[in-house]
């Protein structure tokens, strides 16, 4: 299974760069210093929320959860996986629904009983998206919390 927000994010930094350059056309037009910096206040604001857009990729493969990110104007071929590990170090998690975005907490325990939290902001998923994320997980947290009991019956 394979959820992304990649419409989502790419019209949204398209939008913004779309925003910021008609911004930029109007601070060199315009000769006011008051809208001039107001203007370049806008700019410098569009500019550091451009930068903050990430692509997210939740993927669930047999036994590997693999979580990537990368800027809506990378061209890579390849993206590395910002998160991946074996679907049975996932001891519990956390999806918040938010009105334009959410999270995802998992919470993660290693081979070395090592406890680990991974948050991932979920900006531009559709709520049948998180359902589905979350549909995922529940199953996977339910496998690693409720070991199969192996009741064998003895001839």
């Amino acid at each position: 299974m394979k959820v992304s927000n990649c419409t989502i994010a790419k019209i949204t930094a398209y939008s913004l760069l779309i925003m910021t350059a008609v911004m930029l056309i109007c601070v060199l037009l315009i000769d006011q210093t008051f809208l001039d910096s107001l203007f370049f206040a806008a700019i410098i604001f569009l500019l550091l929320i451009l930068t903050k857009i990430r692509i997210v990729t939740y993927e669930f493969s047999g036994g590997c959860v693999t979580i990537r990110k990368i800027h809506p104007f990378s061209f890579r071929k390849f993206i590395s996986p910002t998160v991946e590990f074996p679907q049975n170090y996932i001891r519990d998690y956390n999806v918040n629904h938010h009105i334009v975005s959410g999270s995802l907490v998992l919470k993660v325990k290693s081979k070395r009983d090592k406890k680990y939290a991974v948050k991932i902001k979920l900006f531009g998923f559709t709520y049948a998206q998180r359902q589905r994320i979350s549909s995922s997980l529940v199953s996977i947290v339910y496998k690693n919390n409720h070991p199969f009991n192996t009741h064998q019956k003895s001839f």
